[in-house]
């Protein structure tokens, strides 16, 4: 987890370097091509399995929703210091837990809506507004976020029959395409300097991605999720040390309100799923053994 974040961070940071030279969609369309290159050899012989799936539909709209997800963020990037954009994505898991509910039915008690409401009041207490100018990069960030917590629901929905690889391998099938297209408009040939960063980047973003699903199998969520909040040290001393980005208390304060809600939230639903689990053992019939003979 803690390798994640860093490697996260350190592509956030290689995405604005390659911004003052690349348009933000020309960088996001050699993530998503040479990530899909990167994830070529866990496709062949027995991994040509990757491809079968019976859910091209719900596949095609978190390819959308991730494409729109990403050219905001790689845009937002280019316009708001690391640490606030690390700070707002945050939101994500908010945002989902909302339209879980409005568009899922999920049931909302109490102590869910006032870890909601301290979720929200820490974007507004980065945001600070009257104080702080709400600007496009914000309001890409935001929208990505928003964006990214939809595709977190049919991630959720499709986790019930596809693999992560299958669904990364779909996802990246799309996003090239529609990255592509967008940056057609821009297009400036990198060269071979500026490529390598553009092949370090997807390598780091490949590595987050297979590292963060990784640890989940390794351990419990409550011991994981406070380390994803190391993100915004590092985001922080990436913008300091090469972009003299100095991010103000309030991205801090605002950054931690967020994600101790996101944390509660998600620790109070595992251990509601959990409960519930052991319930339904619990009710379920003994199956009767046979004498032995």
């Amino acid at each position: 987890m803690l390798f994640s974040g860093i490697a996260v961070s350190l592509m956030s940071g290689i995405i604005l370097h390659l911004n003052k030279t690349h348009h933000p969609f020309e960088v996001a369309f050699f993530r998503n091509i040479l990530g899909l290159f990167l994830l070529a050899p866990l496709l062949v012989g027995p991994g040509m399995t990757h491809w079968r799936t019976g859910r091209m539909g719900p596949l095609i709209w978190r390819g959308l929703f991730s494409a729109v997800s990403m050219m905001c963020y790689f845009y937002g990037v280019k316009l708001v210091p690391l640490a606030e954009v690390t700070a707002l994505s945050f939101m994500g898991p908010l945002f989902a837990t909302v339209i879980a509910i409005m568009v899922l039915g999920e049931r909302i008690r109490i102590r869910r809506t006032l870890a909601l409401i301290a979720g929200f009041s820490g974007a507004l207490i980065i945001l600070r507004p009257g104080f702080h100018a709400f600007t496009l990069g914000t309001a890409l960030i935001l929208g990505s976020a928003v964006t990214w917590s939809i595709s977190m629901i049919i991630i959720k929905i499709l986790t019930k029959t596809e693999s992560a690889i299958t669904q990364s391998l779909y996802t990246l099938v799309m996003l090239t395409p529609i990255t592509g297209i967008a940056a057609l408009p821009y297009w400036r040939t990198p060269d071979l300097g500026e490529f390598a960063w553009m092949f370090l980047m997807a390598a780091l973003g490949t590595a987050a991605q297979l590292a963060f699903t990784g640890a989940f199998k390794e351990a419990d969520l409550g011991a994981l999720l406070p380390m994803d909040f190391a993100k915004l040290i590092w985001a922080a001393m990436i913008g300091y040390l090469f972009f003299a980005q100095t991010p103000d208390i309030w991205v801090f304060i605002g950054g931690a309100v967020i994600f101790a809600s996101t944390t509660y939230i998600a620790l109070r639903e595992a251990r509601i799923r959990s409960r519930t689990a052991e319930q339904e053992a619990e009710s379920k019939p003994a199956i009767p053994q046979e004498p032995h003979s």
